[in-house]
């Protein structure tokens, strides 16, 4: 019996030699990043594009601020000045294209009519801008949107009258 024993141990001990790729640490190391891998690639595809959606956004936004910053301190306040600032603001963001969004500027009093006249402290005139733009993701994730709509507005008071 104990013969037997002996030949049965042997016979394993042959076969894990003969397999002895599978049996180590290195063949365990490689199905652990087999299994890790696509998990770790999915991470960082996501990460990027969460990270390009932010300084999209905050590109939005800047272009929002600096256009109405540009009509509220310009002794000629105009339409065109004030989207042109804003374009060349959300330019500088690498992954956005300016001319994708759109600018609306409006003038407008505190009752919603149009500036006429220079303004005063008791009577005054906001310059309004909203910039819009689509994001749209590097790769489309399964049950995840693959679009965001970024849409801000800012409003400034404005010295002189629009031209």
């Amino acid at each position: 019996m104990a013969s037997l024993n002996s030949h049965s141990v042997r016979k394993v001990l042959f076969r894990l030699r003969k397999c002895r790729f599978i049996a180590s640490d290195r063949a365990q190391s490689m199905v652990e990043v087999a299994l890790l891998l696509p998990l770790l690639v999915f991470m960082l595809i996501g990460g990027a594009d969460l990270a390009r959606a932010f300084a999209l956004q905050l590109a939005v936004q800047n272009g929002a601020r600096a256009g109405a910053e540009a009509a509220a301190i310009d002794f000629a306040p105009s339409s065109a000045g004030a989207r042109l600032r804003a374009l060349n603001e959300m330019s500088r963001t690498p992954a956005l294209d300016p001319l994708a969004a759109t600018i609306d500027v409006t003038f407008t009093k505190a009752d919603g009519t149009a500036c006429l006249i220079d303004p005063t402290p008791a009577d005054p005139c906001w310059a309004t801008v909203r910039v819009q733009y689509d994001f749209r993701t590097v790769t489309p994730w399964p049950l995840i949107p693959n679009t965001a709509h970024f849409d801000r507005t800012t409003q400034m008071r404005v010295f002189k009258k629009p031209v």
